[in-house]
């Protein structure tokens, strides 16, 4: 009995321990987009999420103009003493959800951070001006995979889904990039806290298409 009780305790200070320890490995996630891609939105169920895992979490500034085409960009820092201002090679997960934004951020990734953008593009007034070219997505998804430790880039979003949950399906997705902060269900429980009537149903219904995501299944 005495000795079961023992193995007991020292089960529980271990997981104790594990705990800790995750929380102490600090990470940094930058969201990048225009204004109506629902940046705001997205930041904060990524911090009801981390204070559901018991993360001890902060953001900076929203920068940017958050009205409809405006830049904007967010931080999120995740784990004790760490804030959510981001410098240069600064950022282990940065989620894009507009190419071009994801490329303005390439200066605060390093070897070892892992992206995730989609292939939804907010042309800006000097491409629809005819006064410069968009970037080719391809190649810059190409470069990106030769200098991070994982790129996920989503070229087609599955039919049906309303543009205005595509934040939400790149979310979901995330959660399966190796080492990312947050887990699925923690998420789902943010969603279930923050989102109400019919549009929690089709939240959930779209984050669940991205858990499920497999990029073989993209047509080129």
């Amino acid at each position: 009995m005495f000795l079961n009780f023992t193995v007991k305790l020292v089960k529980k200070a271990k997981q104790e321990f594990l705990k800790l320890t995750a929380m102490t490995k600090n990470k940094k996630i930058l969201i990048a987009g225009v204004g109506g891609q629902g940046i705001v939105y997205l930041t904060n169920l990524i911090v009801e999420a981390a204070m559901l895992s018991d993360i001890p979490v902060s953001v900076s500034e929203i920068h940017g103009l958050s009205q409809r085409g405006g830049v904007v960009t967010a931080g999120i820092g995740l784990g004790k003493y760490c804030t959510g201002f981001v410098g240069k090679a600064g950022v282990d997960f940065l989620i894009g959800l507009e190419p071009l934004e994801t490329q303005r951020c390439i200066g605060f990734l390093h070897k070892k951070s892992s992206v995730i953008f989609g292939d939804y593009r907010l042309q800006p007034y000097s491409v629809n001006a005819g006064t410069a070219e968009y970037p080719d997505v391809n190649k810059f998804a190409d470069y990106l995979s030769g200098q991070c430790k994982e790129v996920v880039f989503i070229r087609n979003f599955p039919k049906g889904i309303d543009t205005v949950l595509y934040n939400i399906f790149i979310l979901g997705r995330a959660t399966r990039i190796k080492d990312f902060p947050l887990k699925a269900e923690k998420i789902v429980a943010a969603i279930n806290a923050s989102v109400t009537g019919s549009h929690k149903e089709k939240t959930l219904a779209v984050f669940h298409q991205g858990t499920a995501f497999e990029l073989k299944n993209q047509s080129v």
